[in-house]
């Protein structure tokens, strides 16, 4: 059954309209966005129909995620909609949103959820699954934090992050979370380990490389394209 396109600020259901307006814009499924955001399929037709009236925030925040727009206004703390891409979108929408990547940490340095944080992004996806060989819906945005890359990324390069290839095989250059924030590292898999473990290595031969075992790893996504100012 075709959802009904009802603007969200006449909601008496504000999260389910909200969720279901940015679903239908969006042209994603149920089924779509409980994967993206890796919850229950019911999680979000309970939203959707009212009966879960204050769902966990935690979740919510990864259905935000998959939807590209913020927890404050799907929540309904914000009136702000998520960036319009009607002026951008092709008849085909052969162009799409990606959300700059952020995380939240609620419980000391345990990460909650990978959420948007600022303005996103605006790629052809035809270029992300052609020449990125990647599911739009997986990725994101992230800036470089510090010189530990260069010469290979340098403070503020713009990057690409696949969060469907979280595994180091082969080595390559990740997105992780190193217990205060996000930072770029080339990540290389230690299988003769026992534990296996991960070679952790900063481009840059001022900074000390190191290891770490594979569960105590975080890795966000592996960088598939940069940019940067000239």
């Amino acid at each position: 059954m075709p959802l009904k396109m009802e603007h969200p600020s006449s909601a008496t259901n504000p999260i389910g309209t909200r969720l279901k307006y940015e679903m239908k814009k969006r042209g994603v499924t149920s089924s779509e966005l409980a994967r993206r955001a890796e919850v229950k399929t019911s999680f979000i037709y309970d939203i959707i129909s009212g009966k879960s009236a204050n769902p966990s925030t935690i979740k919510l925040a990864r259905v935000a995620d998959g939807l590209g727009v913020s927890l404050a206004y799907l929540a309904g703390h914000s009136q702000q909609e998520s960036p319009s891409l009607s002026d951008i979108y092709h008849a085909d929408d052969s162009c799409i949103c990606v959300p700059r990547l952020a995380i939240d940490m609620t419980q000391g340095s345990n990460i909650t959820s990978v959420r948007q944080d600022g303005e996103p992004f605006y790629f052809r996806r035809a270029w992300i699954i052609e020449q990125l060989h990647a599911n739009p819906a997986d990725i994101r945005v992230a800036s470089v934090r510090g010189d530990s890359m260069q010469p290979t990324l340098f403070h503020n390069d713009t990057v690409l992050v696949d969060m469907a290839k979280k595994n180091p095989s082969p080595p390559g250059v990740f997105m992780i979370f190193d217990g205060s924030g996000l930072v770029a590292k080339r990540l290389e898999y230690l299988a003769d380990h026992n534990p296996p473990g991960v070679h952790v290595i900063s481009d840059n031969a001022q900074y000390s490389n190191y290891e770490r075992t594979v569960d105590d790893m975080r890795i966000i996504g592996r960088v598939v394209w940069f940019s940067r100012e000239i």
